[in-house]
């Protein structure tokens, strides 16, 4: 991975978990369902950016 990769999972991804879980804890009715299709969004689009970045760092 290159260094900006590692810059979006430090500066982007990590603080956005840590609100995630706030948020659920902020929850009254505890309400999972939309925070699990959201879980599921984050863990396509974070494989989506990992292959992407693979294939612009390979040798040509």
């Amino acid at each position: 991975m290159s260094t900006m990769s590692y810059v979006f999972f430090g500066l982007m991804l990590i603080p956005f978990v840590l609100f995630l879980m706030w948020v659920v804890k902020q929850d009254k009715k505890k309400n999972y369902i939309g925070l699990a299709i959201l879980a599921v969004a984050i863990i396509i689009a974070t494989y989506v950016a990992i292959q992407v970045d693979l294939k612009f760092m390979a040798p040509q």
